[in-house]
């Protein structure tokens, strides 16, 4: 954004969706990218619509579910119980509030799975904790979801009946959207609000981005992004080309429908 439309934009890290979501509708912030939906965010995108819009898709067709490495000789949810002791009970978890967690609790009633809790963490000590236990070849289950970097990293499978397309807790496929508040694609130069929902992507290009940032030692964010920039200009040229084709169409830019979803329309 800066260095193609020499826009000045300002950054910020949350913890949790529900803070984006909030943030956007009330004004403090223009543009979120990661509101995965009609399931995952539905509880604070329902709070955040009457102030906010879907500008675009981000990722289309996302999966969630408890997720186990490859190694584990268990292939169900309901073969769970047979690992508790092993497990000491415990299921790791993200951030306290996060929707995954609760539906991980949900899975557990639904399946009469006792003894066992959902450990709320933040994501890089849940991480460090997997990459932990896969290095000693321990069980673990981590509350999972693709895209994600972890797929890339580590030998990983959902369990069966925990996951998006097998439980009506997970839902089925959803798409990654980016939300913004009603008044973004008036306030904003229309190449810029093109650019933002045009910018849609791909398997491999989501894989190598996370990968980048992952992976970028002593580099910064902001460093490693320029270097992503640097080395996929074909994929950014053709956004911006794209951005460039939507601005010189007439009228403005038109946000998606509220219930907008690609994923679940191609599987009716």
């Amino acid at each position: 954004m800066e260095n193609q439309y020499d826009m000045e934009v300002d950054v910020r890290e949350v913890g949790g969706g529900g803070i984006a979501f909030s943030s956007v509708a009330e004004g403090d912030r223009d543009y979120f990218n990661e509101a995965w939906l009609p399931t995952t965010h539905q509880d604070p995108w329902s709070k955040a619509q009457e102030n906010a819009a879907k500008l675009g898709y981000t990722y289309k067709g996302t999966s969630v579910g408890l997720t186990v490495p490859a190694y584990m000789d268990i292939s169900s949810v309901s073969e769970l119980e047979n690992y508790r002791d092993e497990l000491g009970g415990e299921i790791n978890g993200i951030e306290s509030g996060a929707a995954v967690n609760d539906q991980t609790r949900k899975i557990l009633e639904n399946n009469g799975l006792d003894g066992f809790s959902v450990v709320a963490s933040s994501g890089p000590a849940t991480w460090q904790a997997l990459e932990n236990a896969v290095n000693n070849e321990q069980p673990i289950v981590v509350t999972g979801w693709y895209p994600h970097w972890k797929w890339g990293s580590f030998d990983l499978k959902y369990l069966e009946g925990a996951q998006t397309g097998q439980s009506p807790v997970f839902g089925d496929p959803e798409d990654v959207f980016k939300i913004v508040d009603s008044e973004f694609t008036e306030e904003f130069p229309k190449e810029v609000v093109c650019f933002l929902k045009v910018s849609e992507v791909t398997d491999e290009e989501i894989e190598s981005l996370m990968g980048s940032f992952r992976n970028r030692g002593d580099m910064s964010k902001r460093e490693a992004a320029s270097q992503w920039i640097e080395n996929h200009s074909e994929d950014v040229n053709a956004w911006t080309k794209q951005a460039e084709e939507c601005a010189a169409s007439d009228g403005p830019v038109e946000t998606l429908p509220d219930d907008a979803t690609f994923s679940r329309e191609q599987s009716t």
